[in-house]
């Protein structure tokens, strides 16, 4: 889902993308990098097309939009942190869905992503990657590696059995070549590791892009499903 021209359209949560304006990029670049700014990949990011990541700001950063530029393995894996103004935002994009990005994992994946899309379809839950395999996909660099987790995030669009879906996809994750990794995602944004529904303890670590919390796990199952 695409937001035009403004991201005050909604509120920026975590792991959305966020398009800057090219010809702003590198007036963003001088405010805010030293050394890195010379790098040629950092300096075309934004001129290829390619987006930055909503994250959560650190203590510091009281104003602006807090976004992350991930450089891949070959280049240290860094997250490099930006502050941008709501003027440099072209577009706000929802993070890439499993459909769109399938095509650019490793064979291997591939039986998984069957397992998991079915699992979806008869659970009502929208299936989004992040990580390694997302930005392989945006950016057709090398993100992915032997080891890199199958990242998902699983947005619940309607109150359902977490821990009965947790399970499902415990049993999906049995037979996957590559480790599970994500969260459930409430519609406001809210978001918990699926793990934890498997823990049978009474809070859960929910996170948003304002901050980190417990809280107890049937308030993040009850939720706000309001459109």
């Amino acid at each position: 889902m695409r937001s035009h021209a403004n991201p005050k359209l909604r509120p920026l949560k975590r792991h959305d993308l966020v398009y800057l304006d090219p010809a702003r990029w590198d007036a963003v670049l001088e405010r805010q990098l030293a050394s890195d700014r010379t790098d040629p990949l950092i300096r075309s990011w934004v001129h290829k097309g390619w987006p930055l990541i909503a994250r959560r700001p650190m203590a510091h950063e009281t104003e602006g939009i807090s976004l992350g530029l991930p450089l891949p393995p070959a280049l240290g894996k860094r997250r490099i942190p930006f502050i941008v103004k709501p003027g440099d935002v072209l577009a706000v994009h929802e993070p890439t869905s499993v459909s769109s990005a399938r095509g650019h994992a490793p064979k291997e994946w591939q039986r998984t992503f069957d397992e998991l899309e079915f699992f979806a379809a008869h659970r009502q839950v929208e299936l989004q990657v992040f990580g390694s395999l997302a930005w392989q996909a945006l950016t057709g660099l090398d993100y992915l590696t032997l080891s890199s987790d199958i990242d998902l995030l699983l947005c619940v669009r309607s109150p359902t059995d977490i821990e009965l879906l947790s399970s499902e996809i415990s049993g999906i994750e049995d037979q996957s070549p590559n480790r599970i990794d994500g969260e459930f995602v409430r519609r406001d944004g809210l978001a918990a590791n699926w793990r934890e529904f498997l823990l049978g303890s009474d809070e859960v670590l929910a996170k948003s892009i304002k901050g980190v919390a417990l809280i107890d796990r049937r308030k993040f199952l009850v939720g706000d499903f309001s459109s």
